[in-house]
């Protein structure tokens, strides 16, 4: 009798065993260049989305990539987005809310890297797409294997490197400042993020120059408020991001200074926002 009820529970741990196998963490694979993601990054990803409670302090804590810590003007893009992000406003809800908009924007920022182009993109987002749903926060998105800023772009310069051309605006801002480079960085972040739709909230449009002009037009309109509210704002919450992530809170000065000149752009309002994608 002892035989069989031992026999009995075995067969019910295997069949636990295969059942808990054969539903692995959702992770869609509706576009052809999807990869899977690996065993290091599923175990990371369910560890950080754990049955616990979002903590919006806990996800603010810390810096995604050694990059934001030594380029200050990418590190105070990063936090002044996060400022706009981790508040309960008109821009962080088309986002999904605070936790779920902040932790993704994370990732994103997670794969950011410099390279050089004598062209005027601003930043592209690039190769194989990793689609993941997270239950917690009901948030659907995909990370690109390649999100690369233009260091001769407009988010780092006003003007061309080798003709010295005035770079066009983007949406209603000059290239090469706070506001612009918020901008960029929801721009992309819309590109990653599903809506309740279940679309895209921002289409792709790397190869299409007026769609990428919509798409800054749309963030610029839901997110504009709190865009330019950056630059009138006091820099205690973004101190606070900066301690909470171990970097020194950067002056206003300090966020500002690049090599590129001062001059400003002649180029009307809503040219050419040169954000690309594949």
């Amino acid at each position: 009798m002892r035989l069989r009820e031992f026999v009995f529970g075995a067969a019910l741990m295997t069949i636990a065993i295969v059942s808990v196998e054969a539903n692995p963490p959702a992770i869609s694979s509706d576009a052809s260049r999807d990869e899977e993601m690996r065993s290091s990054e599923v175990a990371n990803h369910n560890e950080r989305q754990s049955d616990a409670e979002v903590n919006l302090s806990e996800l603010l804590s810390g810096v995604p990539s050694p990059l934001v810590v030594k380029d200050k003007v990418l590190g105070s893009a990063y936090f002044n987005t996060l400022s706009i992000l981790s508040r309960n406003n008109a821009c962080s809800d088309f986002f999904g809310g605070p936790a779920a908009s902040v932790d993704v924007f994370k990732q994103l920022i997670g794969r950011v890297q410099k390279y050089y182009d004598t062209t005027a993109i601003g930043i592209s987002m690039s190769g194989k797409t990793l689609n993941i749903s997270n239950n917690l926060t009901k948030t659907k998105y995909r990370l690109f294997e390649r999100v690369l800023i233009n260091a001769n772009g407009p988010f780092y310069r006003k003007r061309g490197s080798q003709s010295d051309l005035p770079l066009p605006r983007i949406g209603t801002f000059e290239p090469n400042t706070r506001e612009v480079r918020v901008l960029m960085f929801l721009h992309e972040l819309g590109h990653i993020m599903k809506g309740e739709d279940g679309n895209w909230l921002l289409p792709n449009d790397g190869k299409d120059e007026s769609l990428s002009r919509l798409n800054s037009q749309k963030i610029e309109g839901v997110c504009g408020r709190q865009i330019i509210a950056l630059g009138k704002h006091d820099t205690r919450s973004e101190a606070q991001m900066s301690l909470a992530g171990k970097t020194k809170p950067m002056t206003l000065d300090e966020r500002d200074k690049t090599p590129a000149t001062n001059a400003k752009s002649a180029e009307p309002a809503g040219t050419i926002p040169l954000l690309k994608k594949n």
